[in-house]
């Protein structure tokens, strides 16, 4: 299906929507935007997975160095919306502790 986002900036948040799938083919994009706006001074980035219906260990790695990067850098990144299999893996996987919250 592959992957598109939308980014919108609110009162010093900004949050990417993303849909579609999140895997080897689509998340070096994902990752080089994130990274973009977190290295272009946005310190409150949440990205909701609300459309997302997929994301492999490609993609977490993704969200996982977004995490790191944007902690470096004095802000937060988190994830919303995760549902699904996206919810189950990000859960199997322990990255819910940090990287989930509630609704944006």
């Amino acid at each position: 299906m592959g992957l598109s986002w939308a980014t919108a900036r609110d009162g010093g948040r900004t949050t990417i929507s993303a849909r579609g799938s999140i895997d080897l083919h689509s998340s070096d994009g994902l990752g080089d935007h994130l990274t973009e706006l977190i290295d272009g001074g946005e310190r409150c980035v949440i990205i909701d997975l609300t459309q997302v219906d997929f994301c492999d260990s490609s993609g977490l790695n993704v969200l996982i160095r977004a995490y790191k990067h944007a902690a470096r850098q004095g802000g937060t990144f988190t994830v919303t919306g995760a549902y699904g299999r996206v919810d189950t893996v990000l859960r199997i996987t322990g990255l819910d502790r940090f990287l989930l919250q509630g609704d944006p």
